[in-house]
């Protein structure tokens, strides 16, 4: 059904998340998932803006970083402003076939969460580096192979999936051989929602651990505060996401087909591989964090985003975090204790120190 800001003929309360209908009307003590008002809550308890981070001793020891170092943050800040710029266009797609109103509020708020991420990249680009080092950044990263191979990966099925999203939208105005069943709605949108949670979970996160390393040896607080930051944002993120695929299995489950849990198998076996190649490349002669370190973090980081979609582990010997340091210097706050971050799932990590007023932490 197409899009319609008001239907008189619906309740308030949506018939489904997705191929639904409602009223447009947000009530949110009548609403089909309650955890949406939840969820909600949580993302506005997150706000902030990129200026609240002071950088003035970043620029300095940016120049005392060797010339890999130096590299590495440049690639790496460019490799995660290019995963934020298509999570702002996918979240607008996917929010054009989301059939609750409150569910299409609790995406909204993700995507200006998207927007400040960009814009806080290039706050911190623009601050840290000069001119032509900011172009490095931001163009440089777009010819390294293994990131350009790493990437297309995910781009064309979330390509794929807008184009049927497309198509669906104009099925009021085809002809029926031209209309978009259900069906195969239903399958792109599990499917670019796979490969999105890749996005989210793996590759974003991957590309923190950089700054958080940095962190470890007392450099870079700054850039990486403002990285923690990103971070906590798109660790809620990726539970929204866990979250509404798992609506969706509920909503059809047809779609809870042997090939299908196969197809998230295979396409996560297959990222964290090339997520090691993009690795191997950005990390040598780099010495602030170890390659099997990485790998073992990758794995783990996979088994958590299937473990949040309602799947089981495939790297059994990564089901835990072995390197508890990356949810210290990757939290917003250091824990007073043992230097140790007490839950082991990085994507519920508290969010003390940087908390607005009323602000709660949440969990799923």
């Amino acid at each position: 059904m197409s899009f319609r800001f008001y239907n008189g003929e619906m309740n308030n309360k949506s018939t489904g998340m997705f191929l639904g209908e409602d009223s447009g009307i947000r009530n949110y003590d009548d609403i089909k998932y309650p955890i949406a008002l939840d969820l909600n809550s949580a993302l506005f308890a997150e706000y902030w803006i990129e200026h609240e981070i002071k950088l003035q001793k970043d620029i300095e020891e940016f120049r005392g970083l060797n010339e890999q170092e130096q590299y590495g943050y440049k690639m790496e800040t460019g490799a995660l402003n290019w995963l934020d710029s298509i999570a702002t266009d996918f979240n607008f797609w996917l929010t054009s076939v989301i059939t609750d109103s409150s569910w299409r509020s609790v995406f909204a708020l993700i995507n200006s969460f998207e927007v400040l991420h960009n814009r806080s990249y290039q706050y911190l680009t623009s601050t840290v580096l000069n001119d032509q080092e900011k172009r490095q950044a931001f163009d440089d990263v777009r010819k390294i192979p293994q990131m350009v191979k790493r990437n297309a990966y995910i781009i064309e099925p979330l390509q794929d999936m807008v184009e049927v999203l497309k198509r669906y939208n104009a099925n009021d105005y085809v002809k029926d051989e031209h209309k978009v069943s259900d069906l195969e709605l239903k399958q792109a949108i599990f499917k670019g929602m796979v490969n999105y949670q890749i996005l989210e979970g793996l590759y974003f996160s991957g590309g923190f651990v950089y700054f958080h390393a940095l962190a470890r040896t007392n450099r870079m607080i700054g850039s990486n505060s403002l990285i923690s930051m990103i971070k906590e944002d798109e660790n809620q993120h990726s539970v929204v996401y866990g979250t509404a695929l798992q609506i969706l299995m509920l909503e059809f489950p047809e779609l809870n087909t042997e090939e299908n849990l196969q197809y998230t198998i295979d396409r996560f076996k297959t990222a964290v591989e090339l997520e090691k190649d993009w690795v191997r490349y950005i990390l040598k002669d780099i010495d602030i964090i170890s390659i099997k370190e990485y790998d073992d973090y990758i794995e783990y980081l996979a088994n958590l985003i299937l473990r949040n979609s309602g799947m089981k582990d495939v790297y059994p010997n990564n089901s835990e975090l072995k390197s508890k340091w990356i949810n210290t210097y990757g939290a917003k706050h250091r824990p007073k204790s043992d230097g140790i971050s007490t839950r082991e799932d990085f994507l519920q990590t508290s969010s003390i120190a940087y908390q607005h007023s009323g602000g709660e932490d949440f969990d799923l």
